[in-house]
This record gives structure tokens, C-alpha cells and sequence, in this order.
């Protein structure tokens, strides 16, 4: 049985909306330590929704790249 986070997520964003670091839902109460921790909760807790309901779930990467060797200035 799929995980239903709508209600967390609807409180966390009323919260968020509100300037407020206390969450009450369902019978329970977090705080967090700030607006950015908030932010990332929610987008962790609608990612696992979507994985709940099926939905792929994109994922970014970023690559660099290297040369092995690092200028530091003229005549070096």
C-alpha cells in the first residue's frame, strides 16, 4: 500500500506560507531549523509521493571535467 504524503505536504507548505517553523498535522509536530530545511522536506516528501503513485522521478547530474593541471598565473 502506497505511502499518502499530501496531507505533510499541504501543512509544511501552509507552515512555509505562514513564516512558521512548528508543523502540526495528523496528530503530530515537528520543527525545523529553518525555511531551507523546510523547503527541502517538501521536495524530498513530493518526490516520494510521486514515486508512490508511479510517476518517474527525474534525476539531474552535472559533470566536469578535468585537465590534471592548474594555471596559477604568467611564467609559471
Amino acid at each position: 500500500m502506497a505511502v499518502d504524503y499530501s496531507a505533510q505536504i499541504a501543512a509544511m507548505q501552509a507552515a512555509l506560507a505562514q513564516g512558521v517553523l512548528t508543523v502540526s498535522y495528523e496528530g503530530k509536530s515537528a520543527s525545523y531549523r529553518s525555511f531551507q530545511e523546510m523547503i527541502q522536506i517538501i521536495a524530498y516528501l513530493e518526490r516520494q509521493q510521486a514515486r508512490a503513485n508511479g510517476q518517474r522521478v527525474p534525476t539531474v547530474g552535472l559533470a566536469s571535467f578535468d585537465r590534471g593541471y592548474h594555471r596559477r598565473g604568467y611564467g609559471c
